[in-house]
């Protein structure tokens, strides 16, 4: 059977604190930004929620290099810098505080609007339930 790794549409996006950002953050992202995919390998149910440096980003694919933060060990079978693709219904995170600083102001707003509504995930990565 091959070996297929799937990103996996999320719900929501949020910020390293599981705060629920708005979906246009998104559009500030550019190469070198930090963000978070939930991977799967529909061959063996597996996924991780796996950060990735975006090396590019084109026509709404966004091209990414995997990296090892909180990594133990390869769960699914992508391996510390390999490149992977995803689009931008795929990012469940973006950690705000580890971005470039142009992109931390040009979201500046975004995120205090976010922080002021209250509303988010208790945890980050792999998150199930609702957002309280």
């Amino acid at each position: 059977m091959p070996h297929t790794l799937t990103p996996i549409t999320q719900d929501a996006l949020t910020d390293w604190c599981g705060t629920i950002l708005p979906s246009q953050t998104v559009r500030h992202l550019f190469p070198s930004c930090i963000v978070r995919v939930i991977i799967q390998n529909p061959n063996d149910k597996s996924a991780e929620a796996i950060y990735f440096e975006i090396t590019k980003i084109k026509d709404g694919t966004f091209w990414g290099t995997a990296q090892d933060t909180y990594r133990l060990s390869d769960w699914i079978g992508l391996k510390d810098g390999q490149q992977m693709t995803f689009r931008k219904e795929h990012i469940n995170e973006i950690p705000i505080d580890w971005q470039p600083k142009a992109f931390q102001k040009a979201v500046r707003g975004l995120v205090a609007q976010a922080k002021g509504r209250g509303k988010g995930y208790s945890i980050t990565g792999l998150r199930g339930g609702t957002a309280f």
